[in-house]
């Protein structure tokens, strides 16, 4: 393979120019800029230097500021970046570096984030911690999460649950004994499940081999064939069998116990799991929310691929959204790549702090041979041909562009690039109503970006969670859709997992392909996302 030297874009149009624009016209001059798909994808931008004057007479050259933004904003706004199918280890840092020497924190986030995932050489874990810490001492929350991370799984520091756990607390700002991360209680409750389904599995296998091996000492015994010495051993093997059956059992009727234990463990929404607990209706009303806005997508009518029931599914999604909660949706039904990857550079030049979005996407979807890389397949995708799939890294770099707080991907497909569920903040059960008010106004204030994915290649691959329903769509979408029906107070999206996790264990007797947890390489400051009924807001 031939080396590729990276070619550094300069941009040739007047920054002063777009300085002068209002917001509006310079959010119009970007998307009239951006001639294809690939001028939306997010680049590391290096500013041009601005001309500063101190006093009447002296001038000076402030200088380069490095941001994260789109090809095509760059240009507009006068920077250099590199190609994004060119960029790698060096071109990064060259960007970043200068920066975070000097003590910018968000500039040594990114330098972690550089070492951490490596760009075309091995991930040097030891030196994103380092930078990481150094984000992190000086209060950059994201940073502290993904140093977290690092000490979670043993990544370049030596594996350390506790310093995971306490850098975690600092990043949701909660008080220790008010933040419980209650991700092993999930995995202990999946592996007890698919631990059951083995032995129940184990058990049918053997009272199989027991009845057939009965059946053939009966017809035996009944033609008068039967030598004495192979009775013998058939009736030896048999006893083994049955007292190797009567084990099995009593396993499997352990495993239901600790299941029992487990789920009663994990009791922390309302009847049968669909509901969530209200923060006390007299001081909701109290809560700045802020505005809900959606991107439905809805993917059938594939041109080159076979057609999905996603459109419906997409439509009921947006209807309750709109209905319920009181969402502002935009529903795309059938969209291309450039209309799914303009759509999220729209959001990010519309929304502000005070927003929280939700993006919903049906459709087909693929992984990599190594399974790291997830792609979302538009309605112009080509079987074995990724030039127009949007992997799940794109989709991860525009949310994290977007200034709103709390950003939530509920994906009927797969997504790739999450963290643990350690990673996400959960309140503590039993709190009083006092308590859950002041601790969701908390989180509200924290950063979040969050995906729930149904882990499946969407209905045509016929996984459990993205299997066809009776009604004929997903069977994940009924599921979230019962869920949310049901919900009658504030409904956090880690309890939304436990509920849907549970509907869709007892419809399907496997939802271990779900997945639920942090995006990778966005900014998290280990918060949630909140559903609250219209009439509660």
């Amino acid at each position: 393979m031939h080396e590729i030297t990276p070619r550094i874009l300069l941009a040739g149009t007047a920054l002063a120019l777009l300085m002068s624009l209002p917001t509006g016209e310079a959010a119009a001059k970007t998307e009239e800029g951006a001639k294809s798909a690939d001028d939306l994808l997010v680049v590391d931008c290096l500013l041009p230097q601005k001309v500063r004057r101190l006093g009447r007479n002296n001038t000076y050259l402030a200088p380069r500021r490095p941001i994260r933004t789109t090809a095509v904003d760059c240009r507009i706004r006068g920077g250099e970046y590199t190609q994004p199918d060119q960029a790698s280890f060096a071109t990064s840092l060259e960007v970043w570096l200068p920066r975070a020497k000097g003590g910018d924190a968000e500039a040594q986030y990114f330098v972690g984030q550089i070492f951490e995932r490596g760009l075309g050489t091995s991930p040097d874990h030891a030196a994103a911690a380092e930078w990481y810490r150094k984000a992190a001492e000086q209060g950059y929350s994201a940073a502290m999460v993904d140093l977290g991370y690092l000490y979670e799984k043993g990544l370049g520091v030596e594996a350390d649950e506790v310093a995971a756990l306490n850098w975690y607390r600092r990043a949701a700002g909660l008080a220790e004994d008010l933040v419980v991360l209650e991700a092993q209680e999930y995995d202990a409750l999946v592996e007890a499940r698919e631990a059951l389904d083995g032995k129940i599995s184990e058990v049918e296998a053997l009272q199989g081999e027991i009845e057939e091996l009965r059946r053939q000492l009966s017809a035996a015994e009944e033609a008068g064939d039967m030598e004495q010495k192979r009775q013998a051993t058939l009736q030896s093997i048999l006893t083994r069998l049955e007292a190797d059956l009567a084990s099995r059992q009593r396993e499997v009727n352990e495993g239901r116990g600790r299941i029992a234990s487990l789920e009663k463990q994990l009791e922390t929404v309302a009847e049968k799991g669909g509901g969530a607990t209200a923060a006390g209706s007299a001081s909701l009303g109290e809560i700045p929310f802020g505005s809900y806005h959606a991107l439905v997508i809805g993917n059938s009518e594939y041109r080159n691929l076979p057609k999905l029931a996603a459109a419906a599914d997409a439509r009921q999604v947006a209807d309750l959204l709109e209905k319920k909660y009181g969402f502002t949706v935009r529903l795309m039904l059938d969209a291309d790549r450039y209309q799914i990857m303009n759509a999220l550079n729209q959001l990010r030049e519309q929304l502000t702090e005070e927003d929280n979005l939700l993006i919903y996407y049906a459709g087909h979807g693929e992984r990599d041979a190594e399974g790291q890389t997830a792609y979302w397949q538009p309605i112009d995708a080509a079987p074995d041909n990724p030039a127009n799939w949007i992997p799940s890294g794109v989709v991860t770099e525009h949310l994290d562009l977007i200034a709103a707080n709390h950003v939530f991907v509920v994906a009927d497909s797969v997504y790739s690039g999450l963290r643990t569920r350690s990673s996400v903040a959960r309140l503590p059960r039993g709190m009083t109503d006092e308590e859950r008010y002041f601790h969701i106004k908390l989180l509200l204030e924290k950063r979040a970006r969050l995906v729930l994915s149904s882990g499946g290649f969407a209905a045509a691959r016929g996984d459990a969670a993205a299997a066809p329903s009776d009604s004929g769509g997903s069977t994940f979408v009924s599921a979230f859709l019962q869920v949310l029906r049901r919900n009658d107070g504030v409904l956090e999206a880690s309890r939304l997992y436990t509920a849907l996790n549970e509907q869709l264990f007892e419809s399907n007797r496997n939802s271990s392909n779900l997945e639920f947890a942090t995006m990778k390489w966005a900014r998290n400051d280990l918060a949630d996302f909140f559903f609250v009924p219209s009439d509660l807001r």
